[in-house]
């Protein structure tokens, strides 16, 4: 997900306005910092006060419901729907396939938001008395008591209905476009349940159907293939999408307006499969969006070619214009985007990448939990300096990385604390992977993202797995690296260094017509910093000299460092970590 662009409600003003304040003081103070990207740094944060915001405390579950809920894994949804779509209304029923794990599976627990009524449950078929069910905390407890074995597949069927209330960035939503309805749905984090009943955890990922009715002049977008389109005599439409590809609840998405369409074609890296890419957007942004969006088939060929072969071949990529302000979500196959990031100029490119992106890191690979959202953004974040990269070189490249530096991060990358979708988990998620792959060099990197996601794929990893697949892939213990980058580490370097040299004459047979003339340069490397006593790290040194440059590597991992070195040319200058392929802070003392 990324979100950008925001309308601040008068209730938040007064807070609105310290945080920006506070913001630009920082500003002023890192003076480095790209003012751009520290506004979209006060938009990222200000979102957290956008339409009422309410995360649940994701980090802080009830063990007792996850292990009742630990109890059945659901191999599959199919969710029927419909809508009273003048009072914001939705009617549905689910059925949920499960496999039950457990001789003790004695009552199946089921996220709803408790605002939405329960019309009647069934369990295989025959429909449970309402003294059999019980409701609280956002869940429904069900007494399967004597009704399932373990190794048993059974079916929970679901009818209900109700006005869902919209929690996070707009967990389901009706709004008028050109005085046509738009419905959607956006559930990241944990709000699927807003809408509809599921066992709303990560890692229980399932094959999703979705079945959905809506007036005729209307076109309604899922996950998945379309499998048909069927018009009743009542000019009601009913749009039956499916997905064989297992998919977190959180990723299952409702598109609904008065759309126009149209379709491009992705061929598969190995050329056997061209796969359709499908676009809807509001009739007013049809051909804006033909020109922000056109180089989607391309950004998925350079992707395949990077991470490995799209993960959802065999249905389809596509985007829809949904009818949120902020920006855009990652929906599995496809891509919800806010409308107001389609502007005919390829403004908000790297939202189309970064959404794209996602679709290997976020939704064929799933982090365990959203202690590791960073694997989900950071991998897409990311993802976009790679597209710059591949279109404009390596230079390009290396300025879009210190653009994404705003000189400071809060809190660590795993497990953040308050709001996880701030720019911690964005822009230094991204730095991090920048800061990997100096560390390995290019081969190994990109070797290391396709195994990640071969390993993975369809299933979920953690920061951990992800930690395994680098070490293994480099033959090395990089416990360091995450350790300081990731699991521990809230700061940066801080280097403050010195550099000075003397000459050296070697006489051969004394003859002075014989002697060689060399520089030894001697460096004192100095860390500065107050979060870590050491960041450990491989760094380039650049030493600029009269017969020409020369670079080297030194591995630093002491608070105050002597490094020496002999050159056969005299120093001009030396610069440390030239490239930068370190977050950090640097300041160069007087030398000689």
């Amino acid at each position: 997900m990324k979100k950008l662009k925001i309308i601040i409600p008068v209730f938040v003003i007064v807070s609105i306005a310290v945080i920006f304040w506070t913001i630009a003081g920082l500003a002023f103070i890192y003076s480095t910092v790209d003012r751009d990207k520290m506004f979209k740094y006060y938009q990222i944060i200000s979102a957290k006060y956008y339409e009422n915001f309410e995360e649940d405390s994701l980090n802080e579950v009830n063990s007792a419901v996850i292990n009742y809920q630990d109890l059945y894994d659901v191999k599959a949804y199919s969710l029927k729907l419909s809508f009273d779509i003048p009072d914001k209304k939705i009617f549905g029923i689910m059925n949920m396939r499960s496999l039950c794990l457990s001789d003790t599976l004695n009552f199946i627990y089921i996220d709803l938001s408790d605002d939405l009524k329960i019309n009647s449950i069934k369990i295989n078929g025959d429909e449970l008395s309402k003294s059999s069910y019980k409701r609280n905390d956002n869940l429904i407890v069900a007494d399967s008591r004597g009704l399932i074995d373990k190794d048993e597949e059974f079916s929970v069927e679901i009818n209900y209905e109700g006005k869902p209330i919209n929690k996070g960035f707009d967990s389901f939503n009706i709004k008028n476009f050109d005085n046509e309805p738009s419905i959607y749905t956006l559930s990241e984090p944990n709000h699927a349940k807003t809408w509809w009943p599921c066992k709303d955890v990560l890692s229980d990922k399932a094959d999703v159907e979705v079945i959905i009715t809506v007036p005729k002049k209307l076109t309604a977008v899922s996950n998945g293939k379309l499998e048909n389109i069927l018009t009743d005599e009542a000019g009601m439409k009913t749009f039956h999408w499916r997905s064989a590809y297992p998919t977190a609840t959180y990723l299952v998405s409702l598109a609904i307006g008065y759309y126009d369409s149209w379709n491009d074609t992705y061929t598969s890296v190995d050329g056997n499969i061209k796969m359709p890419v499908e676009y809807y957007t509001y009739p007013y942004l049809t051909e804006k969006a033909k020109i922000d969006w056109k180089d989607t088939p391309e950004m998925l060929s350079f992707f395949s070619e990077k991470f490995g072969e799209y993960p959802f071949i065999n249905e389809k990529y596509g985007m829809a214009t949904f009818g949120w302000v902020g920006g855009a979500m990652e929906h599995q196959t496809i891509s919800s985007m806010g409308y107001t990031l389609v502007t005919g100029n390829g403004k908000y490119e790297d939202v189309v990448v970064h959404e794209l992106v996602h679709q290997w890191y976020g939704d064929a690979v799933t982090p365990k939990s959203w202690k590791d959202i960073w694997l989900n953004e950071g991998f897409a974040s990311y993802g976009e300096a790679l597209w710059v990269e591949h279109k404009n070189g390596f230079d390009a490249y290396k300025n879009f990385m210190r653009k994404n530096d705003y000189s400071f991060f809060m809190g660590t990358l795993y497990d953040p604390e308050g709001y996880i979708f701030g720019p911690t988990i964005y822009k230094k998620g991204s730095w991090v992977l920048h800061m990997l792959r100096g560390v390995t060099g290019d081969s190994l990197f990109f070797e290391i993202l396709k195994t990640y996601y071969e390993k993975f794929k369809y299933q979920n990893a953690d920061t951990y797995d992800f930690q395994k697949v680098c070490e293994d892939i480099t033959g090395n213990d990089l416990k360091y690296f995450f350790n300081q980058w990731i699991f521990t580490g809230t700061g940066r370097p801080e280097y403050n260094y010195s550099w000075n040299f003397d000459q050296i004459n070697k006489s051969q047979e004394n003859s002075k017509e014989n002697s060689e003339t060399s520089y030894k340069v001697s460096i004192n490397l100095n860390q500065t910093q107050e979060d870590l006593e050491v960041y450990s790290m491989p760094i380039k040194i650049l030493f600029k000299t009269n017969s020409g440059d020369e670079e080297i590597i030194v591995f630093n991992d002491k608070r105050n460092q002597q490094i020496d070195h002999t050159l056969k040319g005299k120093p001009i200058d030396v610069i440390i970590d030239n490239d930068n392929w370190v977050l950090k802070k640097i300041k160069k003392d007087g030398n000689n």
